[in-house]
């Protein structure tokens, strides 16, 4: 028989409080891709996105373990983990919207936004889903809802746009 790993209470303190560090690290570079977006430019862009996959890779890590802590009260870690899976989720959803909105005055995208396109269509998509989970309902604010309909309404006039954009100058 396997034995299952547990975790302690200290370990996944640690987790989180390096989850809190990917999630400073990603707000400086989403507010650094947003004034290299109007210029063109999507290198900071994608590095923010390689961020938020980081801060994606530690949440599986987190999650994983706190289904395994040894602690009896994890309900503090639970909470805490949500407040900042929200934090991130809130700050790909409004990145996501200021570089659709960016992308939605163009009459033809420049070269490598359409791979950033696809990859921002799947992002926003399972922020969504993720959002609407009932365990972050109580973390999700009107402002965040208001953008992520915001959001949403810019990729659909992205998505009729589309066949034009999807030309390269």
């Amino acid at each position: 028989m396997a034995i299952k790993r547990t975790y302690t209470r200290k370990e996944v303190e640690g987790l989180i409080g390096a989850l809190e560090k990917q999630a400073r690290d990603a707000m400086r570079l989403a507010k650094l891709a947003e004034e290299e977006a109007a210029k063109d430019s999507f290198q900071a862009y994608n590095e923010f996105r390689n961020k938020v996959g980081e801060f994606r890779a530690l949440c599986i890590l987190i999650e994983g373990r706190l289904k395994s802590v040894e602690a009896v009260r994890v309900d503090d870690l639970r909470d805490e983990y949500a407040r900042l899976d929200t934090l991130m989720l809130g700050l790909l959803v409004r990145a996501s919207m200021r570089f659709f909105f960016v992308l939605s005055a163009k009459t033809m995208l420049p070269m490598g936004a359409r791979d950033i396109f696809v990859s921002e269509l799947h992002s926003l998509y399972d922020a969504a889903e993720k959002l609407r989970r009932p365990e972050y309902q109580k973390q999700l604010g009107d402002k965040l809802k208001g953008d992520l309909d915001t959001a949403e309404m810019i990729l659909e006039e992205i998505i009729d746009k589309a066949p034009s954009l999807l030309k390269f100058g």
